[in-house]
């Protein structure tokens, strides 16, 4: 773990695996615990393709990170320039370092919104190693996950 003072910046390496769940017993299927968890807040889906650069994502996680839904793909550079400039290059040594060592990461950074603003959201990912190696991981607002939970908690 990293606490940056001058920016605030906060990120893990993530070197642990957690076991795989099955709810096949539970009876609900992966689908809708996505579903589920996307009903907090929005929850973004995103796959990094090594080789190519690109980027493939839900709409959601276009959404969060202040882009248009329409193409589903953009480059490594594209998606990159939503962040923070300050925060940048700590993405790409957590992406180097999942990429070569083959291990997972979250972090809490700043992304701008559509509005201009910045945001802070939450993104975990791990490498996985299909077709050459990927990287894969889900995104949400910060913010909005705080807030949910503040909200969850409070009473009538």
């Amino acid at each position: 773990m990293m606490l940056n003072s001058a920016s605030h910046i906060h990120f893990d390496h993530v070197d642990r695996h957690f076991p795989e769940q099955s709810w096949d017993h539970v009876g609900v299927s992966s689908n809708e615990v996505v579903d589920l968890l996307g009903s907090i807040v929005p929850l973004g889906i995103w796959r990094l393709d090594i080789g190519s650069g690109l980027v493939f994502w839900s709409e959601d996680a276009a959404r969060i990170h202040g882009m248009e839904t329409a193409s589903g793909t953009v480059s490594l550079v594209q998606m990159l320039a939503c962040y923070h400039p300050e925060d940048v290059a700590v993405i790409e040594a957590l992406l180097e370092s999942a990429t070569t060592r083959r291990n997972g990461f979250r972090f809490v950074m700043r992304v701008k919104g559509s509005s201009g603003a910045y945001r802070l959201i939450a993104v975990a990912g791990r490498f996985r190693a299909d077709q050459g190696g990927e990287l894969i991981g889900y995104c949400h607002e910060y913010q909005d996950m705080v807030r949910a939970v503040v909200l969850e908690g409070e009473g009538p």
